[in-house]
């Protein structure tokens, strides 16, 4: 039964992604397994591990409000696998509903023999091993979010987009690939505008706000159970306020970490909402 919903979950997401989109990269050293997917459960999703070859699922835009703006999503997942669905699907599928194109973006996770249920309960007891494994894929995967903003921009007019209002986001370890991205990016792939939702701040290095300045949204709970993601979340905020930059934050009193699309039966349920009436208004 869990392999025939994992099947139709599956072919759900492939049927509303309007195209896929293949991002050249460099080959890299680390040894690769095959990619899994797997089902977590009805709330949480698919999961990805193993990503070794970039890719980006497109969301066009509908409703009677269409946009000519983008937001690229970036699930997290520590680097290690990729909360596909509940981080990034989930949200496309609502950004395009309300007019904006949306962008999943399959970055390179860190390669781990056998599928994350197999070793995920054991590596949570090593944070160093995580927070370095993390550290030695992130400059892969903020490549490929640079990238994934470069090749949109270069075919903007294919996807009635406006080449000057591309949009990065992320949740945890996405935050950090969002981050670490718009601090390197240059001017042919920089953000117009960001949003690291719970960004996981730790991995991310030569933390200077960009010289385009982007807007930023960034969300976040109070009682995230990973302490330094609420005083990292207030950091960027002030950050761009001495840079005189647009930002705004929304903290949460509740929600923990990781609540992404989920519904929690809490005023961040509403975090959501927030994004897109913030996209809509820039």
């Amino acid at each position: 039964m869990k392999k025939l919903l994992l099947l139709s979950l599956l072919i759900t997401i492939s049927l509303n992604a309007q195209e896929k989109i293949l991002l050249d990269y460099q080959k890299w050293e680390l040894k690769s397994f095959k990619e899994n997917r797997v089902f977590i459960s009805e709330q949480e999703g698919v999961y990805l591990d193993n990503i070794s070859e970039p890719e980006m699922y497109l969301y066009k835009a509908k409703g009677d409000s269409i946009t000519d703006k983008a937001m690229i999503i970036c699930p997290g997942g520590a680097l290690l696998f990729s909360a596909y669905e509940k981080e990034g699907v989930k949200l496309a599928k609502k950004l395009a509903l309300n007019g904006i194109t949306a962008i999943v973006l399959k970055y390179r996770t860190y390669p781990r023999k056998g599928s994350v249920i197999d070793w995920a309960g054991t590596l949570w007891g090593k944070p160093q091993v995580v927070i370095d494994s993390a550290k030695t894929i992130l400059p892969y995967s903020s490549k490929d979010a640079l990238n994934a903003i470069e090749v949109i921009r270069n075919n903007a007019s294919k996807y009635n987009i406006n080449p000057d209002k591309i949009g990065l986001m992320g949740f945890s370890a996405g935050g950090a690939v969002t981050m670490e991205a718009a601090y390197t990016s240059i001017s042919k792939n920089q953000p117009n505008f960001i949003a690291p939702i719970y960004p996981w701040m730790d991995i991310v290095g030569g933390q200077k706000v960009p010289s385009n300045k982007p807007p930023a949204f960034i969300t976040c709970a109070n009682n995230d159970g990973w302490k330094e993601i609420p005083t990292s979340s207030v950091q960027i905020y002030q950050d761009w306020i001495q840079a005189e930059a647009k930002v705004e934050l929304h903290m949460f009193s509740e929600g923990g970490h990781g609540f992404g699309m989920n519904k929690i039966n809490s005023p961040v349920d509403r975090w959501s909402q927030l994004l897109v009436d913030w996209i809509l208004a820039l």
